[in-house]
């Protein structure tokens, strides 16, 4: 989907699917709305390249009131995960090896309960965290034209909402946050949407604030690798100077990310098209060390560049 679909998010049809006053399926137990819950029977293909994806039929995407590109929760056995939707050919609805695993179904076929209210909207954090539930919440600054991203808060990229959070109070700024949890551990393999699939008419809070067009945007994320990426296809010298503001304050290598894969330039990228130009957006990508103990430094080093422009 392009950018200027993203931004205008759906038809007013489409739209008036998604309202912040739906039921959501609960994290924990997976009961659906009476709204819009239905069922079908899933099998596994290797025609799927992400565990994040699947296939749904026609007919229960026209159920769910949702279209491609699209998120929507599927629920196995009482647990649920978020998956972005493709459209099947038939009446089964598929998924990769991997997003089996996301959803610990068993071998075979199996059967899922569907929803398009992806957020648990009804839970405050207290109550996700123990429920192990998926919420966003925004802050809106009038006065800003810059917003702070972190579409993997909770325990799916741990420490990232925690910076967001800190840096939109030092600047005012407008903030967007995802958080999801799951009690055991699994919040990355249930909740996480890679951010250039991130569609804003699945995350109610981020629509509200999809097209304002900020001037410059900036996202924390947490990576594997053993250095902090600068990422994004903002200006050089901004991310440079990022880049350096963080070099002062961490014990790791950081640098201008150039994996193609993950150096945040694609314009798919929540990051990117949040911006008026589509091209402003910083992403930053940290290790797990760099978050766990340095992350309230760093957001104060990437506040400060943005506080000087």
């Amino acid at each position: 989907m392009d950018r200027l679909t993203r931004r205008t998010v759906l038809s007013s049809a489409g739209s008036a699917i998604f309202t912040l006053g739906a039921t959501a399926v609960r994290g924990k137990t997976g009961r659906g709305s009476s709204r819009n819950n239905t069922t079908v029977r899933m099998k596994e293909t290797d025609n799927i390249g992400s565990a994040e994806r699947c296939r749904l039929p026609q007919s229960m995407m026209d159920a769910l009131g949702v279209q491609a590109d699209q998120q929507v929760r599927l629920v196995y056995d009482g647990e649920a995960a978020v998956f972005t939707v493709d459209i099947s050919d038939d009446t089964f609805g598929y998924v990769s090896n991997g997003g089996r695993d996301r959803l610990r179904a068993k071998n075979g076929s199996f059967r899922v309960d569907g929803s398009a209210d992806v957020m648990d909207s009804h839970l405050d954090e207290e109550a996700a965290k123990a429920e192990g539930g998926f919420i966003e919440r925004t802050t809106e600054s009038e006065q800003s034209e810059l917003v702070v991203l972190a579409p993997h808060g909770g325990y799916i990229e741990w420490g990232t909402d925690i910076q967001a959070e800190r840096m939109t109070a030092q600047l005012d700024a407008t903030k967007w946050c995802s958080f999801g949890w799951s009690p055991g551990g699994g919040a990355f393999r249930r909740w996480h949407v890679t951010s250039t699939a991130i569609h804003p008419a699945s995350f109610p809070a981020l629509q509200d604030i999809s097209e304002r067009g900020f001037d410059h945007a900036v996202a924390f994320h947490g990576w594997s690798e053993s250095y902090v990426g600068i990422g994004g296809p903002a200006p050089t010298w901004l991310r440079a100077d990022v880049r350096d503001a963080i070099s002062e304050v961490v014990d790791c290598d950081v640098r201008l990310a150039t994996d193609g894969s993950r150096d945040g330039d694609s314009p798919e990228n929540v990051v990117n098209w949040i911006t008026e130009s589509g091209s402003d957006g910083v992403q930053i990508e940290q290790p797990w060390a760099v978050r766990e103990e340095r992350r309230d430094t760093v957001a104060d080093a990437v506040a400060s560049v943005f506080e000087a422009l």
